[in-house]
């Protein structure tokens, strides 16, 4: 967040000695001019920016197109606008944003545009590069539109449009045509009435893919963070939507419910995901691989592996034979061992050099309509332990230091950043 402005306490305390004459009547026609610049700038100048003439959402494209196109950038591989277009991302109303969104006036608005109405801007090229390079949350994959510069398919929210000019002023312009966005059929009766919701009782997740160690060691050496997400044991807690909302890929991703998914970093350009969808889907002829530069998707296995080509023929070789490369779970076993992971909705692995660790773990359980937090760290110098830590009465395993405590989700959340911070000191 950015500092507030201090205010000069000596001017504010400064007294100004009284006039005698016409002075007061100068005054008030001084403030009565301020008052109506003011009023001038607030309505009939915002009134300027507003189009005077109608427009099809293809015309407002054409226009755009040829606008940024005539700079010399190449837009996102975007495809031609549709009559009746459901969008990827159902809009929703724009709640809490990052702090990032809210850089400036212009910058907020145009997140809030973003996620109110998706349908417009997923329609909308960008013309700033990133149908080339993409952002670090969609883990370079190159953007389809405008709004993955704003909020990704899964609903994360990504800071790239915060510090691109190209990218605001878009959906500034795209906005000043559709403020309110534009009709789309059948979206309102699916909003009305929601989708028939699958039955988890028929679904399970196979037996090499129940928890974050069976995605570890699916998994060659050299991960620096990986989670996993049981969708089945999350689905009617207060936890389901927190956690799948930019944790799980969307249900559009392959036209089905992911139940199991984990995800593992090797670096920021270099990661792959594993995705069950709780039955064997080999033969499925509905799902569809994702086709994309740099990139694999195996659709023929079980779990389902996608991300980057190497990442991905690597794994499926571990698939196919378990010792023919080290894996990553041998770097995380001492940890996990400390740990019940087994049950756990959501775990979390990271390597992370602090004063006292070198990598930790954390899980969130749904437990008796609360949820269950666990923090591990991987102890390298135990004289080194913040004495903050002693607060959340730590239990040590072995070379595990392992914390506890079960509340709602918003204050385990809150204590697991505390804790997190205090270990950093």
């Amino acid at each position: 967040m950015k500092p507030e402005k201090k205010i000069n306490n000596a001017q504010k305390s400064k007294k100004i000695p009284k006039k005698k004459g016409n002075n007061n009547i100068i005054i008030i026609a001084v403030a009565a001019i301020i008052l109506i610049g003011a009023f001038v700038l607030l309505s009939g100048g915002s009134q300027k920016t507003e189009p005077t003439q109608q427009k099809t959402l293809k015309e407002v494209r054409d226009l755009i197109d040829k606008e940024y196109g005539d700079r010399g950038g190449a837009g996102t591989n975007t495809p031609p606008v549709k009559d009746n277009y459901l969008p990827i991302l159902l809009p929703k109303a724009a709640g809490k944003l990052p702090d990032f969104a809210v850089t400036n006036a212009m910058t907020l608005k145009a997140y809030k545009y973003a996620t109110e109405h998706p349908e417009v801007l997923e329609q909308i090229p960008c013309y700033c590069g990133c149908g080339d390079h993409g952002s670090i949350t969609s883990n370079g994959e190159p953007h389809k539109s405008v709004r993955d510069c704003f909020v990704s398919d899964s609903g994360v929210y990504d800071d790239h449009a915060s510090f691109c000019d190209v990218c605001v002023g878009i959906a500034t312009k795209t906005q000043s045509y559709f403020p309110t966005g534009i009709p789309v059929t059948g979206l309102s009766a699916s909003q009305a009435t929601p989708a028939p919701s699958v039955d988890l009782s028929t679904l399970s997740l196979p037996d090499n893919f129940k928890s974050i160690a069976d995605g570890l060691k699916l998994t060659p050496a050299g991960v620096n963070r990986a989670y996993f997400v049981n969708t089945k044991t999350l689905a009617g807690t207060g936890m389901e939507a927190p956690i799948l909302q930019g944790q799980v890929q969307a249900t559009g991703f392959y036209g089905k419910k992911i139940i199991g998914m984990y995800s593992a970093d090797f670096s920021t350009d270099s990661w792959m995901e594993l995705h069950d969808l709780g039955y064997d889907s080999k033969n499925d002829a509905s799902i569809k691989a994702k086709i994309q530069p740099g990139m694999k998707n195996i659709i023929t296995t079980r779990p389902l592996i996608y991300g980057h080509s190497q990442n991905v023929d690597n794994v499926a070789k571990l698939m196919n034979d378990p010792n023919s490369m080290n894996t990553s779970y041998s770097t995380y076993k001492p940890l996990l061992d400390a740990v019940d992971y087994q049950n756990a909705a959501y775990a979390l692995v990271l390597s992370e050099k602090t004063g006292f660790s070198d990598m930790n773990y954390m899980s969130l359980t749904s437990t008796g309509g609360k949820v269950e937090l666990i923090k591990a760290f991987s102890i390298t110098d135990a004289k080194s332990i913040p004495a903050g830590l002693a607060k959340y009465n730590p239990e040590t395993k072995g070379n595990v230091l392992v914390i506890k405590m079960t509340d709602d989700l918003s204050t385990v959340q809150a204590e697991s950043d505390n804790i997190d911070e205090v270990a950093r000191t």
